[in-house]
C-alpha cells in the first residue's frame, strides 16, 4: 500500500472531529473526506431552505470551504453534519437579498411533482394545501424558518440544531414552538 493510499484509508476511517481537528491545523486533506460524507446532505438541506437551484452547488462548495476555515470552532466529539448545516444556514442568511429571490425559490419548489392522487379535484386540493404551506413557511422570519426546516424537514434533533446555529437548546425549542404556532395561525387564516 502506498503512502497516499494509506493516508486516504486513514481519512476514510477517521471520526468527524478528528478530520476537523486536522483541518484546524491547516491540513486540507480531510476536506475531501468530509465533502464525500456530507455534500449530499448539505445540498438537500440547502434546497429545503429554499435556496435557488442555480445557487445550491456554489453554496455547497462555499459551505465546505468556510467550514475548513472555521474548523477550530468545531466541538470535539460532535458529529460533522450539524456543524456543516450551521455553516450553510449562516451563508444563506448572508445571501438573502429580499422577497424577489424568495419568490423564485418557492416557484422552483412548485415545479416538483406532488404525489399522485385519485382525482383531479384531489390533486388540485393537495396542490393548494402545499402552496399554502410553502407560502406560510416563506412568511416566517429567517430565524424561525431555519429552525423549523432543520428540525422538521432536516430531521435534526434540537441539540443538533442548537449546535449548528450556535444557540442554546432552550432558544431552539422556543423558536421551534413559536414557528409551529405561527405556521398554524397562518394556515388557519388562509383557510378562513
Amino acid at each position: 500500500m502506498t503512502r497516499a493510499t494509506s493516508r486516504q484509508a486513514a481519512l476514510t476511517e477517521a471520526a468527524d472531529d478528528a478530520l476537523f481537528e486536522q483541518m484546524a491545523t491547516g491540513d486540507l486533506a480531510p476536506l475531501g473526506e468530509l465533502f464525500d460524507r456530507y455534500h449530499a446532505s448539505v445540498r438537500h438541506f440547502l434546497l429545503r431552505l429554499q435556496v435557488d437551484a442555480g445557487e445550491v452547488d456554489d453554496l455547497v462548495q462555499e459551505t465546505f470551504l468556510t467550514a475548513s476555515r472555521a474548523a477550530g470552532a468545531f466541538t470535539p466529539g460532535a458529529p460533522g453534519r450539524p456543524f456543516l448545516f450551521g455553516v450553510a444556514a449562516q451563508l444563506v442568511r448572508r445571501r438573502r437579498r429580499g422577497f424577489a429571490r424568495l419568490r423564485r425559490m418557492l416557484e422552483s419548489l412548485g415545479r416538483h411533482p406532488s404525489a399522485p392522487s385519485t382525482s383531479p379535484a384531489d390533486r388540485t386540493e393537495a396542490d393548494q394545501r402545499t402552496a399554502a404551506l410553502y407560502a406560510a413557511i416563506a412568511k416566517l422570519s429567517d430565524r424561525h424558518r431555519e429552525v423549523l426546516i432543520m428540525a422538521e424537514l432536516g430531521e435534526m434533533s434540537g441539540v443538533e440544531v442548537a449546535s449548528a446555529l450556535g444557540l442554546p437548546p432552550g432558544t431552539v425549542w422556543r423558536r421551534l414552538s413559536e414557528a409551529r404556532a405561527e405556521l398554524a395561525r397562518r394556515l388557519k387564516g388562509m383557510q378562513s
